[in-house]
């Protein structure tokens, strides 16, 4: 892989990790209020859907940061 395209990876890895995350947060949100009869899969999915947003979120922001970094200095 060239270095000078890894940027372009990472600005693409970032920026659709973010509204991931956001879907996350939201699905693991609206499984605390849901009532009915659901599989214990998509209860165990919520839960780790709401473990895990906030450090996609952070590590989306992360690579956002780092991409645009090493777009800007051409490394």
């Amino acid at each position: 892989m060239k270095t000078k395209q890894f940027y372009k990876y990472l600005l693409i890895i970032g920026g659709s990790m973010i509204p991931l995350s956001m879907i996350m947060f939201i699905f693991g949100i609206s499984m605390f209020t849901a009532r009915g009869d659901f599989s214990s899969f998509v209860i165990q999915l919520s839960q780790f859907c709401f473990i895990f947003w906030m450090p996609v979120f952070v590590l989306g922001i992360i690579l956002l940061i780092i991409g645009s970094i090493m777009q800007k200095r051409n490394i």
